[in-house]
């Protein structure tokens, strides 16, 4: 049995996001101790199944968070329309690209930008995961009929070690 995976594969709603947040951290405490990242690495967790829950063709989602050695590994599979797989992937691949530096000012600038549409769109959820954790996203986009995709989204970073302990004053 592996202690260190969270697996949830069904309906995504408000209610369930919460839910798989709050097991979340306690799974991230039992499996990584007290740390001074782990409202980021949660954080990751939340923006996919925000960005997953809003952008959604159905109900269903396929949800994995991972620990594997020292990496934590997100994994989030959604149905989108053409258009949102599309504007998915082109953030990720533009936010694979660029440097720290390159985020950070590209997130700014998003923050100030008309991009936003009724379900968001900007692109800022995944420069706000990239902020977190670095350029380290993939996608991967099947068609399953012609204005409907699957959005296989992956999220990894490293668990540096100097983050486990939480120090106190």
């Amino acid at each position: 049995m592996k202690k260190n995976l969270l697996l949830y594969e069904g309906a995504l709603s408000g209610e369930v996001r919460v839910q798989l947040i709050d097991l979340l951290k306690c799974i991230a405490i039992s499996n990584l101790g007290q740390r001074n990242d782990l409202k980021k690495l949660v954080g990751v967790a939340l923006e996919l199944l925000d960005n997953a829950h809003r952008y959604n063709a159905s109900s269903d989602v396929a949800f994995q968070w991972n620990i594997i050695g020292h990496e934590l590994v997100v994994t989030i599979t959604n149905t989108a329309s053409r258009q949102d797989a599309d504007r998915l992937a082109s953030a990720v691949h533009s936010v694979q690209g660029m440097s720290a530096e390159e985020i950070t000012a590209a997130y700014k600038q998003q923050m100030t930008s008309e991009g936003f549409g009724e379900k968001g769109g900007a692109g800022l959820g995944i420069l706000q995961i990239a902020r977190k954790v670095g350029n380290r996203l993939a996608v991967e986009i099947t068609t399953l009929q012609p204005d409907q995709c699957v959005c296989n989204t992956v999220v990894t970073t490293h668990l540096d070690q100097e983050q486990k302990r939480v120090h106190h004053a």
